[in-house]
């Protein structure tokens, strides 16, 4: 983190050489996640390199959302078992669930590679092999999100992005002959293995100490998530963006559109360029990154999708680099949005992720088939285009209507918090000098409790935080609190590290951007 010109005490040796290190200590910090970061990868990996033929092309056309449709039947069932019976899967039946799914989507993976060794087995078969592991690797992709539940905006947003790099480093790997590939995305997917024995000796994610954004999903949806209204406006911005990428993955006519090695490694470098900026950003704090931002750059891909299709007509690849790239921050966006409703879901997880997928994979894949089935019988590309460009605004400004209904409201109930207050101090005979001080005193204190709540601070460190953000020394916060000095000093070193802040300025600076 950069130095910066504060009013606060000069920080120590210590404090500069943390913040000239800040990449390091975020490495550090998020250290625990590691093995889920690789264990996601793998399992996207071994889904990519059998149902969409390692991204060669946009995708494999019916054997990739066709297979998706039927394994999303059957996810359908489970999802309505979950809600009659409700009940909560088991840790023990989830972990049974995981390592069956691993080892049929490794089977699945060996079975391609010797079909296409020897040159048998028929479109049925390929169909039904690749429907099973579009099945399973998606159980195995649940059970990783699933572990990350509880998290925080960075952590979560760290752990997806992450993993998607990593994975599309993999799926270029696995570019081979298609035998090869398969072989080598099928010894990827038994890394799971030790990924969740790895897992298991490390910290748990919600352990991992990292700040909130209030302006977030995982802000919103502590509050927010039982709102049939803030869910359905999620489901429907994902739900047009997502037909939208199910048409551009088949343009013009549903048919899959193959990439030159040049368009290849174009769509690779710039999905993991963006995946890493986003990390960034996230990284340095910055607001609705991963709500506004991430719709906005996924809108833009879009419209440049479109603006390339139109522009050179006869070399389709150009404009499949941002409709696969748009295809590749849409994965991560709703990996992001599972692990929020995880987090703070009154149902099982496995709830929210099927959801997820209906929604998100749902809608792509019937666009797509419906794309096949239509472009036969009534062919207009401009026609198209439009309806696509619809789509995009639709999708965008749902969501944005949305979150401005949420900041609007939540501005309400602070002012009307502020009136309330304001009220009990006339009522008591304050002066303004002593309504104004206790006012900022409370305020703080209920800051104060909201970052310890995101920091899992201990009801002593919430106090001592609260003295020391409105300018106590560390001798007067310890004789306000009746503690000796060297124990307020203990305790402001513990939550410079739990929080990951390095001065009383930045504290305050978090207190009055994110915990109010």
């Amino acid at each position: 983190m950069g130095a910066r010109t504060t009013t606060a005490p000069t920080p120590t040796g210590a404090e500069q050489n943390q913040a000239r290190n800040g990449l390091e200590g975020a490495a550090h910090r998020f250290a625990p996640l590691w093995p889920l970061i690789l264990g996601l990868a793998f399992g996207r990996a071994g889904l990519i390199v059998a149902s969409y033929g390692s991204y060669t092309s946009t995708d494999e056309g019916i054997f990739t959302d066709g297979a998706m449709l039927v394994a999303l039947v059957v996810l359908a069932l489970f999802l309505v078992f979950i809600v009659l019976s409700k009940r909560t899967i088991s840790k023990h039946v989830t972990n049974v669930i995981m390592r069956t799914c691993v080892a049929l989507e490794a089977f699945v993976l060996m079975a391609l590679a010797v079909f296409d060794l020897f040159g048998i087995g028929d479109e049925i078969e390929r169909f039904a092999l690749s429907s099973l592991c579009t099945l399973v690797s998606s159980g195995a992709i649940y059970y990783w999100l699933r572990r990350a539940r509880g998290t925080s905006t960075t952590t979560a947003a760290v752990f997806v992005f992450a993993a998607l790099i990593i994975s599309e480093v993999e799926i270029y790997l696995c570019t081979l002959p298609v035998f090869a590939g398969n072989f080598v995305a099928a010894a990827l997917v038994l890394l799971q293995y030790p990924c969740i024995i790895w897992a298991r000796r490390q910290r748990q994610p919600h352990d991992v100490v990292s700040p909130t954004q209030a302006n977030d999903y995982f802000g919103f949806s502590k509050t927010m998530l039982q709102s049939k209204q803030f869910l359905t406006a999620t489901a429907l911005g994902i739900g047009c963006l997502s037909i939208v990428i199910g048409l551009l993955r088949g343009y013009p006519d549903g048919t899959s559109i193959a990439f030159t090695p040049a368009t290849r490694i174009a769509y690779a470098a710039l999905t993991i360029g963006v995946s890493a900026a986003l990390i960034v950003l996230v990284l340095k704090r910055r607001e609705r990154v991963m709500t506004v931002g991430i719709f906005v750059i996924m809108e833009l891909l879009a419209c440049f999708a479109l603006i390339a299709y139109a522009g050179f007509p006869d070399m389709l690849d150009i404009g499949a680099v941002f409709t696969t790239t748009l295809n590749a921050l849409m994965v991560g966006f709703t990996w992001y949005v599972i692990i929020a409703f995880m987090s703070y879901g009154w149902r099982d997880p496995y709830y929210y992720a099927i959801a997820g997928w209906l929604v998100w994979l749902g809608c792509r894949a019937v666009a797509r088939i419906a794309l096949l089935a239509a472009h036969e019988l009534f062919s207009n590309d401009m026609l198209m285009s439009a309806a696509m460009g619809t789509m995009v605004v639709l999708s965008t400004q749902v969501v944005f209507v949305q979150f401005l209904n949420i900041t609007r409201r939540n501005a309400e109930e602070q002012e009307e918090q502020s009136a309330r207050r304001q009220s009990m101090l006339n009522i008591m005979g304050l002066d303004e000098h002593e309504s104004l001080a206790d006012m900022r005193q409370a305020s703080m204190k209920h800051n104060a409790e909201e970052m310890g709540k995101q920091f899992l601070l201990s009801d002593r460190e919430i106090e001592v935080m609260a003295l020391y953000a409105l300018g106590y020394t560390q001798k007067r916060v310890a004789e306000e609190l009746f503690i000796t000095q060297g124990t307020a000093h203990a305790h402001i070193k513990r939550i410079y590290a739990k929080t990951g802040l390095h001065s009383r300025q930045e504290i305050l600076d978090y207190l009055e951007q994110y915990a109010s």
